[in-house]
C-alpha cells in the first residue's frame, strides 16, 4: 500500500489546515480546498505523449476528504521504457476510459484548488492542459499552484530534491514511487513538513507564496 492509502486519516487531518498549534503556521491554507496532484504518463513531452494515470487526493473546504485515481487509456501504446518506471503496461489501461472521459470528475475536483504537487507546474499541469485543448474544453481554473520542487529550491533545502530523495530526508514512507496516488499524497505530506521546518516563509497570505512560486 502506498503512503496515499496508508496515511488518509492522517491527510483529512493535515490538508484540511485547522489551526492545531504551531503558531497559525499552516492557517494559510485553513478552510480551503487543498488537492495533491501527480499524473503517470507514456513519455516526458505534453505535446505528444499521453497520461496513463491521475491521482487527486486531499481535502474539500468542509474537510471532507477527496480521492479519485484512475487509470487511462492514452489511446497509444505505453512505451517499454515507461512502464519500466511506473508499471503500468497497455494491458492495464485497456478499457480505461480515455482522458476526456474523466474530465467532468476530474474539472469538479481541481476547480478552485489550491493544487499541490511535485514539478506540477513543469510536468503534470502542462500535461492536463494539453488534455483539455486537445478534446477542445476549457481548462479548469484553480486557485493556485504549490510546487514542492519549487518550495524546496526556494527553501535552499540541502540535498537533491527528487521527491524520492525529500521523502528519504523527511521519513516519508514512499513505497508506491512513480504511482499517482502515492506521488500526490507523498507531496501534500513533503508540503505540511516544509511548513513544519520553515514556519516563518508561511506566515504570509498565501497569494504572497503563490507569486513567489509562479
Amino acid at each position: 500500500m502506498g503512503v496515499g492509502i496508508n496515511k488518509l486519516v492522517l491527510l483529512i487531518g493535515i490538508v484540511h489546515w485547522r489551526r492545531r498549534g504551531g503558531g497559525g503556521v499552516i492557517a494559510v491554507l485553513e478552510g480551503m480546498k487543498v488537492v495533491g496532484l501527480d499524473l503517470e504518463t507514456t513519455g516526458f513531452d505534453s505535446r505528444s505523449e499521453r497520461i496513463v494515470e491521475y491521482a487527486l487526493v486531499g481535502s474539500d473546504s468542509d474537510g471532507s476528504h477527496i480521492r479519485l485515481c484512475s487509470l487511462v487509456n492514452p489511446e497509444r501504446r505505453i512505451p517499454s521504457d515507461s512502464t519500466a518506471i511506473h508499471g503500468i503496461t497497455n494491458e492495464d489501461v485497456r478499457g480505461a476510459g480515455t482522458f476526456t472521459e474523466h474530465m467532468d470528475k476530474f474539472s469538479e475536483i481541481v476547480g478552485g484548488a489550491v493544487v499541490v504537487g511535485h514539478n506540477v507546474m513543469g510536468f503534470d499541469w502542462g500535461f492536463v492542459h494539453m488534455e483539455y485543448l486537445r478534446a477542445g474544453s476549457e481548462t479548469p481554473k484553480v486557485r493556485g499552484f504549490i510546487d514542492t520542487l519549487k518550495l524546496a529550491r526556494k527553501l535552499r533545502i540541502p540535498g537533491r530534491h527528487r521527491l524520492g530523495d525529500l521523502c528519504d530526508r523527511y521519513s516519508i514512507n514512499l513505497e508506491r514511487a512513480h504511482r499517482a496516488d502515492a506521488d500526490a499524497s507523498a507531496s501534500l505530506i513533503l508540503l505540511w513538513k516544509f511548513m513544519k521546518e520553515y514556519p516563518e516563509s508561511f506566515r504570509v497570505p498565501l497569494e504572497d507564496i503563490l507569486e513567489t512560486l509562479d
